[in-house]
């Protein structure tokens, strides 16, 4: 075998073994109303959020779901997720609550990778919420949701491959100088 058929080689395995990122994009949180840690001072009608890229949607099935809890664990939507491009939102039930709410969701972006979190909001009487009210983070890139439960960074997931590729590399690029010389000694 020619060193440039093991090149070859080399480049079809690492084209198909390790693929490119923009393939492997993940549904990231853009924004949430109610925003992530705020404090309203009623419970609001609907739960909206938005992500960075248009959520699949594969016919009547509900693949991406929102679910919103009180602090008891009690299911307060109105079970009825809507997928519009890369916005996912649901009705709240008409309760008269004040507390600590859950959102949590489980959406598939367009490639296919589902990803799920969690982020928590307060409904809290008026005057309690002037007194202690401070500006609440949305979810950015450098300000993740809470409890992120599913993904991981790019070179965390692919860092071991890589170095594995480069370790084949060598290993066939020093078997191939090996060969080499051994033809010419024969």
């Amino acid at each position: 075998m020619s060193l440039r058929q093991v090149i070859r080689l080399i480049l079809i395995a690492a084209l198909t073994w390790f693929p490119l990122p923009l393939a492997q994009a993940h549904a990231e949180l853009v924004s949430a109303n109610p925003a992530v840690n705020s404090q309203l001072d009623s419970l609001p009608s609907q739960v909206t959020l938005t992500f960075d890229g248009d959520l699949l949607a594969i016919g009547g099935e509900k693949i991406n779901v929102l679910i919103v809890k009180n602090a008891q664990g009690i299911q307060i939507d109105a079970q009825d997720s809507h997928v519009s491009g890369a916005t996912l939102s649901v009705d709240l039930k008409q309760v008269s609550q004040l507390g600590t709410f859950i959102v949590s969701w489980r959406v598939v972006s367009g490639d296919g990778h589902p990803e799920a979190s969690s982020y928590q909001f307060s409904v809290v009487t008026p005057s309690v919420s002037a007194v202690t009210a401070s500006p609440s983070p949305s979810p950015t890139a450098s300000s993740p949701p809470i409890s992120k439960t599913v993904g991981q960074d790019f070179w965390t997931r692919y860092g071991v491959r890589f170095m594995l590729l480069i370790a084949a590399a060598g290993a066939v690029g020093i078997w191939a100088r090996f060969e080499r010389a051994r033809r010419k000694r024969g």
